[in-house]
């Protein structure tokens, strides 16, 4: 069998007063890489400038510039080593090729892209008068320091090493879990691609807020104050889980959109459906499902309730309420009304949640790829659909399974945990028998769960 590994690359930028540190350097990974290949599956492979191809002498200064900066830019990581010098200034040059590299990686930082940055300076004697390649290092060290990126400083070669091993496996465990998480993202996030030109690929919709809970003092002046329809936190935090875990995976093809800004060729792209209690167009489109979807958002003496179907194909269903009312009127009973306290986010509580995604089969629109996808992030209350993105981007191992079929309809039945102003935890609790959930809610295990975390 062919034997295939995640390929991490090493930028190795080191001038010339450090040519030992750059073969441990070298060494170090030669050693790191025969271990990780077979344990991690992860080739480590390094690179530096003199192991470019051979380039035309004399070349322009931003054809050197523009080599390096590709170069770099292809790595996942960044090993800087400098001593006194900070890199020979070729004739008609105005900087080294050591500045040059390290200027695109701390771009690159600074940019937002993935790029682990370890850089390592060897003990420098005192000084009175330092030297202008020493001082440049001097200042690199200080801007470094600044901006928080990682530095370490060593005495020797021992030392070097040490460091740099050490260094080096921990990168590396970061990397796997990065890549692995980058996997199972990509598998829940299936878009099919339609022939025709669509933007955007995928388009998310979201409910605002209903302008009685504005409570605005001159009603018939109230969008002269706001751009936009105020967006429930609890769905605004989901917003971000959901921009976070697609651009994790390089997606940029995304919008956000309220139910009522939604474009009209919406039916021809990927849908995402946030808080469905609220959400009406989501609510319709889950009919188109209402077959194969375990789980329905219905009203029941005035509260909204999720019944929950262990197979499709059943008609027995369990019903789950939402315990965050309860929660809340144990905690804030005291302190109801008024101006937002600090005290008011200081408590514990549950909530309800569905994350589901279902393929389009009905073929409308002619495809290049794939089938178009409906994916629904749907608390029973703000809390539940916060708690759904939190599970796709913590919780990401779940997706493993259920998700890499191509057109299997995935669905989780979630319960979110927060405290103290965040989501703690949240939990596929989708094979729960009813009698959990009805425990869940009793206000004597409320009580317990309460005094067991505050």
């Amino acid at each position: 069998m062919l034997e295939t590994y995640q390929l991490l690359k090493i930028f190795i930028a080191s001038p010339g007063d450090v040519p030992d540190e750059r073969a441990i350097a070298e060494s170090v990974i030669a050693d790191v890489d025969n271990s990780c290949r077979g344990t991690l599956g992860i080739h480590v492979d390094p690179h530096t400038w003199k192991r470019l191809p051979p380039l035309t002498p004399n070349m322009a200064e931003e054809t050197v510039q523009r080599a390096i900066e590709e170069e770099v830019r292809q790595c996942n990581a960044f090993v800087l080593v400098l001593y006194k010098r900070y890199g020979t200034v070729e004739p008609g040059h105005t900087e080294s090729n050591t500045e040059r590299e390290i200027k695109v990686a701390l771009n690159m930082l600074a940019e937002g892209q993935r790029i682990m940055f370890l850089s390592y300076f060897r003990d420098l004697p005192p000084d009175s008068d330092p030297g202008e390649q020493e001082v440049k290092v001097r200042q690199l060290r200080a801007e470094l320091e600044k901006r928080g990126v990682f530095y370490r400083t060593y005495g020797d070669h021992h030392e070097f090493r040490d460091y740099f091993t050490h260094d080096l496996y921990h990168s590396i465990l970061r990397f796997h879990a990065s890549t692995s998480k980058q996997k199972a993202l990509r598998s829940f996030w299936q878009l099919g691609i339609p022939e025709g030109s669509v933007y955007p690929r995928l388009a998310t919709v979201y409910p605002p807020v209903d302008r009685g809970f504005m409570r605005p003092e001159e009603p018939d002046r109230l969008w002269l104050r706001r751009l936009l329809p105020h967006v429930v936190f609890e769905d605004f935090k989901a917003l971000q889980k959901i921009e976070k875990t697609l651009r994790l995976i390089g997606f940029r093809e995304f919008q956000f959109y309220n139910v009522r800004s939604a474009p009209p060729d919406l039916q021809d792209m990927n849908r995402v459906w946030i808080c469905l209690p609220r959400n009406e167009p989501g609510q319709r489109q889950l009919e188109i499902y209402k077959e194969r979807a375990k789980f329905s958002f219905v009203r029941s003496h005035g509260a909204t309730q999720i019944h929950w179907r262990y197979k499709p194909e059943s008609s027995n269903y369990v019903s789950v309420e939402s315990p965050l009312a309860k929660y809340l009127q144990e905690q804030r009973s005291e302190i109801a009304g008024g101006e937002w306290q600090a005290a008011h986010g200081r408590v514990f509580a549950k909530d309800f949640a569905i994350l589901a995604r279902f393929s389009d089969l009905r073929g409308r629109e002619p495809m290049s790829e794939g089938t178009l996808k409906d994916f629904f992030f749907a608390g029973i209350r703000g809390l539940g659909t916060w708690g759904g993105g939190w599970f796709l981007d913590r919780r990401y191992d779940a997706l493993r399974g259920p998700c890499e079929k191509e057109n299997a309809d995935v669905q989780f039945l979630l319960e979110v945990t927060y405290k103290d102003e965040q989501v703690l935890d949240v939990r596929d609790v989708s094979g729960e028998p009813e009698g959990y959930f009805q425990n869940e809610n009793n206000i004597r295990t409320i009580r317990t769960r309460i005094r067991q975390n505050l």
